[in-house]
């Protein structure tokens, strides 16, 4: 088998035949192993924008995806590079706006979706997989707000062992970690401390 038809792939035939089979009453055995795989988690990098905005980049594996919301399968059939269809794109977002939430000062800020594409990705030890890359902007109510809280749950509500890691990028491109948790540590929501990651970390003399 080439790399390109890679276990990767198999599984998510797997997960496909199992979620039909759950549908049709057949019973939903084969969605637990799908399961048992560790795919990278969640990954959201925030960054200063002018005009009381933060620019959100949130990324995670399409195979994951198609697990967690069986209701986007037609992910599966875009191929990577192009931008999603508009329609697509709105339904994703509907599902995204259901696990994820920013507060500043405990007010809800609004989020925008920008747009959302998928990338190919490989790694030696996982093979081929699809990344489903989303931007946001996020209003603020201070120009450059101090800490927000994070609530998010996406894919992780189905797929336990999915992470979110979560960074700050700065002027020049580098990043820097905010958060990282698990579905366990998501309902009462994630403190991103902005004024900490913009400082950056203290040089040891």
């Amino acid at each position: 088998m080439s790399r390109r038809a890679s276990w990767r792939t198999a599984l998510l035939a797997l997960a496909v035949i199992s979620l039909g089979n759950e549908a049709s009453g057949a019973g939903g055995g084969l969605i637990e192993t799908a399961h048992a795989h560790a795919l990278p988690g969640s990954v959201l990098t925030f960054e200063q924008q002018p005009q009381h905005t933060l620019h959100l980049t949130l990324q995670f594996p399409r195979e994951d995806l198609l697990i967690a919301a069986p209701e986007l399968a037609a992910l599966g059939e875009q191929a990577p590079g192009q931008p999603l269809p508009q329609p697509l794109t709105d339904q994703l977002g509907d599902y995204l706006r259901h696990h994820l939430a920013l507060s500043e000062d405990g007010d809800s800020l609004p989020l925008r979706l920008n747009g959302a594409h998928l990338a190919s990705t490989y790694q030696p030890q996982l093979g081929d997989y699809v990344l489903v890359i989303t931007e946001w902007n996020v209003k603020t109510e201070k120009p450059e707000p101090d800490s927000l809280l994070l609530k998010y749950d996406a894919v992780m509500h189905e797929v336990r062992n999915h992470r979110a890691d979560v960074y700050w990028q700065t002027p020049d491109g580098a990043t820097r970690p905010l958060a990282g948790f698990g579905f366990f540590h998501s309902a009462h929501g994630v403190r991103l401390n902005l004024q900490k990651a913009r400082q950056g970390p203290v040089e040891q003399k």
